[in-house]
């Protein structure tokens, strides 16, 4: 029999499965992200107490299958993790359920991934506790794109390098090119492009080298910078996230 693993782990989806298991996939902080089966986890108290719901912040035991993708889930103890409890606000919900669907869908099974679970653990812990905001969603979405290989850029024109001039007002962001493009160079590019203004790339460049702990205190950027970084998001991901529309009626 497999030896029994652990794990630091953060559930963001689940799935009933039979009339008593489910089928849960977490995001782990040493197995990277998984996808487990835990058996009478709908009735045993004992060995779940309960943590096998979205947003559970466990210590997860488990064991690996020789002949199955899903990994046999034994127990899940709250341990010293710290919990995120979201359930006293709808903005929390809508926002926590924004920020594991984005990680699920950008995280791979069986790949490493700590700087991921890292950073959606910082971030639902900041939602707890301040609530849910534009700048924090800006800066998780910033700081998991970059983690994922994404790094946007809102210093420097992507193509000659250079700082934007002081007293522009205006620029332009392209998804092709991951970042902004300075007016000198905008001419030479036909991709499709969104306009951004000053303080919004201004806020974008903040929010993306920021800790993460830190954006409910820091200025959020505006509409046209949600726009550029949904647009790029889209080019990305394999799939429509279901939880942004919910999102955006509530913030």
């Amino acid at each position: 029999m497999p030896a029994e693993e652990s794990s630091a782990a953060i559930v963001l989806r689940t799935r009933d499965y039979s009339e008593s298991d489910r089928i849960v996939t977490l995001l782990t902080r040493e197995a990277g992200k998984l996808g487990g089966i835990a058996k009478g986890a709908k009735q045993s108290r004992r060995r779940f107490e309960r943590k096998l719901e979205v947003f559970s912040h466990v210590m997860l035991y488990f064991r690996r299958r020789p002949h199955g993708e899903l990994v046999f889930i034994t127990r899940a103890e709250a341990a010293d993790l710290p919990p995120f409890d979201l359930t006293d606000d709808i903005g929390k919900i809508a926002l926590g359920s924004y920020m594991v669907e984005f990680a699920d869908a950008l995280s791979r099974e069986e790949v490493e991934s700590a700087g991921a679970y890292q950073m959606l653990a910082a971030a639902l812990g900041a939602l707890a506790q301040h609530g849910a905001s534009r700048a924090l969603r800006q800066a998780f979405e910033l700081n998991l794109l970059r983690w994922a290989g994404y790094q946007l850029e809102f210093r420097r024109c992507q193509i000659c390098g250079r700082m934007p001039a002081e007293h522009a007002t205006s620029f332009v962001f392209i998804p092709s090119h991951g970042g902004i493009v300075c007016q000198h160079c905008r001419g030479g590019v036909s991709d499709a492009f969104i306009g951004l203004t000053a303080p919004s790339v201004a806020a974008l460049a903040n929010l993306g080298s920021i800790a993460i702990e830190a954006a409910p205190a820091a200025e959020c950027a505006g509409r046209d910078a949600e726009a550029a970084l949904t647009r790029f998001m889209a080019t990305v991901l394999d799939r429509k996230l279901r939880s942004l529309e919910f999102l955006n009626q509530i913030i």
